[in-house]
């Protein structure tokens, strides 16, 4: 070949090599904007993210600015690293960007606003300026606190015991109710009076010795308003007590319930504190979870029945000791009573409700769970038989199954504990007409404000 041509064949390859790579580099697929398709911002503020992708030449820039009343303002200004010859400098396609959204930072007023996202890429097109996307996202400023207004004068409540509450909101909530100190209790709209919400509530028997008492309201923007009154926290002085853990307990108890739940180990002791720590505490968190949906009406009706010619055997949050071989094994509470009567009695529901579990419940044995409405509900354990299903509306004083020995139990009866938000109450309030009367039905059938 001519030298010519070797200059031909070069000039080709050149113009080929060229073609080849602004036809790559000029590659016409946008960027992509995964955001919220529409925001609304409270008065703290808010985080947005940005999900942003570009699977050809790679991100280049972004710029994110938002408009009220005709302003623009900067809130994020980009470049990514990169060059117009081997695109974007980092492999992976994908970034994500976060920022805040700070209405008094931003001199922001309530009302509407619109956020406007711009991002391009490397590519060659648009005279080098590169592929973009544009993305505007309407925005809702809104930094009023919701107006809580409460209606009941004056509670009186125990500690381990539990009250109720009526109160309105000035705007439609998201979430509200009381707040006791770490715990939240849901309120619901007031099933006799239209406008008000009414909400139990209850002081655990763990819980700070001033734990503050509020309710509170948290609109669509994320706006917390609270509203206090009188309450006054009558304290109580719980029960101990020390439990021998009989060998015979733990031979035959002990190890049927570990075999039944697959633990394994050779010393009784250690599995009996097994049991009574992870097991209690895997128990109690499925309880919680069982009873969190509860219906937004009260199905039950006044008082709360007590087991029929029942006799109590440990009472409300007795704080126990347990002792093998007079060696101090481990500790709990316990968060309801034991009632006693004849062996395999028949264990009538309490009051009306729905039962939403009825199985086997670890430490309880077998176990039944009332939803009672607004929060309250009811757990039978240790049952020998169960005659409900998951499900069933029952009325007070249908049977539920038959009192047993099984989980851990060392003998024959009933365990009955009252849940109000998750958290244990003493059952002894929900059997006494009187408190009842004073502390619920009063503010469930209220026609004026106290």
């Amino acid at each position: 070949m001519t030298l010519r041509g070797w200059v031909g064949s070069l000039f080709l390859m050149l113009v080929a090599g060229i073609g080849f790579l602004a036809w790559e580099r000029a590659e016409g697929e946008a960027p992509t904007i995964d955001a919220p398709g529409a925001l609304t911002v409270a008065a703290s503020g808010r985080d947005v993210e940005l999900s942003l992708a570009d699977a050809g030449s790679g991100l280049r820039s972004l710029r994110v600015t938002i408009r009220q009343a005709g302003e623009d303002t900067d809130l994020v200004s980009e470049e990514f690293p990169g060059s117009l010859v081997s695109g974007a400098a980092s492999a992976e396609p994908t970034r994500t960007q976060r920022f805040n959204l700070d209405p008094k930072a931003l001199g922001l007023v309530d009302g509407e606003a619109v956020l406007t996202v711009v991002v391009s890429d490397w590519s060659w097109r648009g005279g080098f300026r590169g592929n973009t996307s544009e993305l505007v996202i309407p925005v809702t400023i809104d930094r009023k606190k919701p107006r809580v207004q409460v209606l009941t004068g004056l509670s009186y409540i125990k500690r381990g015991g539990a009250d109720a509450v009526e109160y309105t909101v000035s705007e439609t909530p998201v979430r509200d109710g009381v707040q006791v100190g770490d715990e939240f209790f849901p309120g619901f709209p007031h099933p006799n009076m239209p406008g008000r919400r009414f909400a139990l509530f209850a002081v655990a028997t763990m819980a700070p010795e001033k734990a503050s008492i509020r309710v509170i309201a948290e609109d669509a923007a994320g706006n917390v308003g609270s509203g206090r009154w009188s309450v006054v926290l009558r304290e109580r002085v719980l029960p101990k007590a020390s439990v021998s853990l009989p060998q015979n307990f733990l031979d035959v108890t002990v190890r049927d319930l570990a075999e039944a739940h697959d633990l394994t180990g050779e010393d009784p002791q250690a599995i009996f504190r097994q049991i009574n720590t992870v097991m209690r505490r895997e128990n109690e968190a499925k309880i919680r979870e069982m009873t969190a949906d509860s219906a937004p009406t009260p199905l039950w009706e006044g008082a709360f029945d007590q087991l029929t010619n029942s006799k109590v055997t440990s009472r409300f949050a007795e704080q126990r000791s347990y002792f093998a071989g007079g060696i101090k094994n481990s500790e709990a509470v316990h968060y309801g009573y034991d009632l006693a009567s004849t062996s395999m009695a028949a264990v009538n529901a309490a009051n009306h409700g729905r039962v939403v579990f009825a199985d086997d419940l670890g430490i309880y044995g077998n176990c039944i769970l009332l939803d009672h409405g607004l929060g309250l509900a009811t757990l039978y354990g240790h049952l020998s038989q169960i005659d409900v299903s998951v499900g069933d509306e029952v009325r007070k004083g249908d049977t539920l199954g038959l009192s047993g020995a099984t989980g851990l139990a060392g003998g024959d009866h009933l365990h009955f504990a009252v849940q109000v938000g998750g958290t244990y109450v003493d059952p002894l309030e929900w059997w006494d007409r009187s408190w009842v009367r004073k502390h619920i039905d009063v503010r469930l059938e209220s026609s004026s404000a106290e």
